[in-house]
């Protein structure tokens, strides 16, 4: 996906989150670290929330700016999120199918000249096959 074809929020919008976000850090830094970063989160809070209200446009440049990071972690993280899922998941039910013995696929039966699975012919109606939806 391009940036071009990225619909990017409103700057106003992006203004009110990161000054959210700059106040929340302002209070964990209160908690947990120094009253330096304490000062550094709220001035930065300040300053967005200024930038915010007077003038928006000069946020456009930062708000492209997350655009591009957040499509970045997109090409990174999710190969990584479905490769775990897959190696999570899947490998260890089919380890398991494996050593119990299951064939799904009955693919061990190889004296049988033929893999055609015969079926039961005493349901079958030529009209399902009209109007199957």
């Amino acid at each position: 996906m391009k940036l071009s074809e990225v619909k990017l929020p409103s700057n106003r919008k992006f203004g009110i989150f990161f000054t959210a976000v700059f106040i929340v850090f302002s209070i964990y830094s209160y908690f947990q670290l120094s009253q330096l970063s304490v000062l550094v989160f709220l001035g930065l809070a300040t300053i967005l929330l200024a930038l915010t209200v007077l003038k928006p446009d000069w946020l456009l440049p930062m708000n492209k700016l997350w655009a591009i990071i957040g499509l970045l972690l997109g090409k990174i993280v999710s190969p990584i999120i479905l490769g775990a899922i897959f190696f999570l998941i899947f490998t260890p039910i089919a380890i398991i199918t494996r050593l119990i013995g299951r064939d799904e696929l009955r693919l061990k039966r190889r004296n049988n000249d033929t893999y055609w699975v015969p079926r039961d012919t005493g349901d079958f109606n030529p009209k399902s096959f009209k109007d199957q939806f």
